[in-house]
């Protein structure tokens, strides 16, 4: 597993930058990787000013970064360029800080007018660093960023595809691999398996639940680790079911149900790549997911999704779930919003 060094060049707490970051790091850990962070505004203003790289603290800072296999870079953009205190720091570099190393650049930035300022101002400055590679980078717009006071982030779709991508191919790049492409599943192509949570073919599932959850949120918890019930709550034999979608040899979707009471199965680990949402395979799901449920003789399903997960409450709405809770009100006061949905026995008959 490699070491990867990153670099936050916001000034600011809280900050969208950060949390970017954050998101991406979460990433980076889930395979495996060390990270170890440089936080530029936490080092000493007047060495780092007058430019005294033999400064302990930004000596040490050096060192993270000489050390490191890989080097992700993030900064918030101000007046169409990379922020003071990542020019500074850079500055302060030897000539080749960067040989050899793999190299993702990431920014935000207010407007869509400065979406180019990776290509025309970060990048060169990481060349004449002597970055092995330097992956496509991407360009965060701030209002694609939702933060939650206490901790949490929400990315727009319209962010964390692309965000996953370039996260994906520096990884591949990193590891020596190749990227999973995006493109789109043909769904007639795509084959449902039951299989149980401790199958290799589940880890992508369960290692990309961990990351959502916990970036929404902001919190590590059992919940957001997915350790508030036993695997083998999902073993059919204690009447529960764990259903992947396979496409080829990747898993693009899964979820699965335990059960709630006699009567009852609780649907659980509901989750779609990145690289394949939008497709239907959430609905494909859910409809595996009730024809296991009428297999173990369920006569309805039980849920709850978190209040910072639109996408899956609008899915549950459109497939019939019934909400157990005021749909007006704001889903950050409610907490953990309750659904479900009575099985009709005919569909037992016809699977």
């Amino acid at each position: 597993m490699a070491t990867i060094a990153t670099i936050s060049s916001s000034p600011s707490v809280p900050s969208r930058t950060d949390a970017v970051l954050d998101y991406v790091t979460k990433r980076l850990i889930s395979h495996g990787h060390t990270v170890t962070p440089i936080v530029l505004r936490d080092l000493p203003a007047e060495p780092l000013l007058r430019g005294q790289a033999d400064d302990p603290a930004i000596s040490a800072a050096a060192s993270v970064l000489e050390n490191a296999d890989a080097v992700v870079v993030t900064t918030p953009v101000y007046k169409a360029a990379y922020s003071g205190l990542l020019k500074v720091f850079l500055d302060l570099l030897p000539q080749y800080a960067l040989k050899g190393k793999t190299v993702l650049p990431l920014a935000t930035g207010g407007t869509p007018a400065h979406v180019l300022v990776i290509d025309y101002a970060l990048r060169p400055v990481l060349t004449s660093l002597g970055a092995g590679a330097i992956g496509q980078g991407w360009f965060v717009l701030s209002s694609h960023v939702q933060l939650y006071d206490g901790g949490g982030l929400l990315l727009d779709p319209v962010a964390s595809v692309p965000l996953y991508q370039v996260t994906e191919a520096f990884l591949a790049t990193v590891e020596g691999g190749q990227p999973v492409e995006s493109t789109p599943v043909q769904i007639a192509a795509v084959e449902a398996v039951r299989a149980r949570p401790e199958d290799p073919e589940a880890a992508p599932l369960l290692a990309d639940l961990v990351v959502e959850y916990s970036t929404r949120y902001g919190r590590t918890n059992e919940n957001t680790q997915l350790t508030e019930v036993p695997p083998s709550d999902f073993h059919v034999e204690r009447g529960g079911a764990f259903v992947l979608l396979r496409y080829g040899d990747q898993t693009v979707a899964g979820g699965a149900i335990r059960r709630y009471d006699d009567e009852t199965a609780e649907v659980k680990r509901m989750w779609t790549s990145h690289l394949h949402r939008r497709q239907g395979l959430g609905r494909r799901v859910l409809a595996e997911l009730e024809a296991a449920a009428l297999d173990l003789g369920y006569r309805r399903l039980y849920l709850t999704t978190g209040p910072r997960q639109p996408e899956a409450a609008g899915l549950y709405l459109a497939v019939g779930f019934e909400p157990q809770f005021d749909t007006e009100a704001d889903p950050e006061s409610i907490g953990p919003l309750p659904f479900r949905k009575d099985l009709p026995v005919a569909l037992k008959v016809a699977s």
